[in-house]
């Protein structure tokens, strides 16, 4: 059986490790002794449904055997059972959904994964070019300077600094902007690993009803009414299925947009 691996599977984390000599933001550090804030606690429930979510579809796709042996013995009793797991399935859908969850599209993945890419190789550039820090020499007690004045020296001095707080401001907001965008293609690969599991398992639940449809002559054989409630079962899990969000994922943990 399949597992959920690629659907359960953590995203990349949103929060960020700052650069060398920048300490992380006051606001963005957990109140208390090292307890999580509100929006880790809230990011941290999402996640769990989620999983709970992954975990009810993998249950589902477990049963595929079990199914399909009762399509051969009782085809009626299959396609009670057909429809059962699709509700579980539908169910399981509008948990994901609700907990942040979406359908996102291959196009919508090869989008995110370049934008990741260009991020962090924009933020690799302006990290690697970041001049040396600069650093004042002090002279030593009773020794005279040699050289330039020193108002001279304390001018070139504050020139430097500037140039480098302002090359490592570039540096830093594109590290950000990378870790964020590398973040969203984390959790859109985990939601599109979801919904990859969901549509397998529809397909097998398709996959079941055929045979049952082909056996029509079987003496236990699906009447008219059984199949109009599996089929609405089934029409239920495709359009749950068809109107779930596509896009981007939200992170909320960091509230700013990913740019190019």
């Amino acid at each position: 059986m399949i597992s959920l691996t690629a659907a359960s599977a953590s995203p990349l984390p949103v929060w960020r490790t700052p650069l060398p000599g920048k300490s992380r933001p006051a606001a963005e550090a957990s109140p208390g002794f090292g307890l999580p804030s509100l929006s880790d606690l809230r990011d941290a429930q999402k996640s769990m449904r989620k999983e709970m979510a992954a975990k009810k579809v993998q249950a589902v796709r477990e049963r595929r055997d079990a199914l399909m042996l009762l399509v051969k013995i009782d085809p009626k009793a299959a396609l009670k059972m057909t429809a059962a797991l699709a509700k579980e399935l539908k169910s399981a859908v509008a948990d994901y959904v609700d907990a942040g969850g979406r359908n996102v599209t291959d196009g919508e993945m090869a989008m995110m994964r370049r934008d990741a890419m260009d991020a962090r190789e924009a933020a690799d550039m302006a990290l690697n070019g970041l001049p040396a820090e600069p650093k004042e020499s002090g002279t030593e007690a009773g020794e005279a300077p040699a050289g330039p004045s020193p108002a001279i020296v304390d001018a070139e001095m504050k020139r430097a600094q500037a140039a480098y707080a302002a090359a490592f401001s570039v540096a830093d907001a594109r590290d950000e902007r990378a870790d964020r965008a590398e973040a969203v293609l984390g959790t859109a690969m985990a939601d599109q690993g979801f919904f990859q599991q969901v549509k397998q398992a529809l397909a097998e639940l398709k996959e079941a009803r055929e045979k049952i449809k082909a056996d029509w002559a079987h003496p236990r054989a699906a009447g008219r009414d059984d199949w109009k409630d599996a089929d609405a079962e089934m029409a239920g899990l495709e359009k749950a299925i068809d109107m779930a969000p596509t896009g981007a994922p939200e992170l909320a943990s960091t509230g700013a947009s990913v740019q190019a």
